[in-house]
Order: structure tokens, then C-alpha cells, then sequence
């Protein structure tokens, strides 16, 4: 796989005095190689909704994730993204022979963060 992404573990221990996420809410994992594909818009059935799609990734096999992760693209063809853009995942991973398949939300372009 080309690209690298980081897996954004749900936390949901880190809130600050008020009950909200603290930036601590997602623990970051090493990066890892996968495939991104920003042009594989489709809908998707959630909860009863239609959800559109902004992004499909393929994780290696053995990837554990929950449906409250959050991936982060970090590297597109070996080139460094900046901003690197966040996603939610959507709907239920697709298991193949050699990937995890995982459709994505655009949450941030990544032009919020810190350098």
C-alpha cells in the first residue's frame, strides 16, 4: 500500500471540567501503510440513513478498529500531506483476503491543527 495513515483510538475517559472531549480523546497509534482513495464517493446505510461517503481506506488485515475511531491520513504516494486530513468511519468494514476495506467522513481538513 502507498499511503500512511494513523489510527486515532476512541477514548472516551478524556473529558475536560465541562464533559467534552479533551484533546486527549483520541489516543494516536503509529503510522501504519495503507490504500486511500478520496474518489471513492458512495452512499451508505446508517442507522436507517443515507450517508455519503468522502473517502474509502484499506487497512492491513489484523487492524482492530471501532466504529469511534478516527483515521488520519498522514502521507498520499510517500508525499507528506499538510494539512493532514481527519476522518470518521462509517457503516460496517468490508473484510478481504489481505485488507480491511473502511468508508470514511471527512471531519477535519486538518488546517485546525497544531504543528
Amino acid at each position: 500500500m502507498w499511503d500512511t495513515c494513523q489510527v486515532l483510538e476512541y477514548n472516551g475517559f478524556a473529558t475536560d471540567d465541562y464533559g467534552q472531549p479533551s484533546p486527549d480523546y483520541y489516543l494516536r497509534w503509529p503510522v501504519v501503510a495503507c490504500g486511500y482513495n478520496a474518489n471513492a464517493r458512495k452512499e451508505v446505510m446508517v442507522e436507517t440513513q443515507v450517508v455519503l461517503t468522502d473517502a474509502v481506506v484499506r487497512l492491513p488485515i489484523a487492524t482492530v478498529l471501532d466504529n469511534r475511531d478516527r483515521i488520519k491520513i498522514t502521507h498520499r504516494h510517500g508525499v507528506a500531506l499538510d494539512p493532514k486530513p481527519t476522518y470518521e468511519i462509517i457503516g460496517e468494514q468490508a473484510r478481504g483476503p489481505s485488507a480491511i476495506q473502511v468508508n470514511l467522513r471527512l471531519v477535519t481538513d486538518g488546517s485546525d491543527e497544531e504543528t
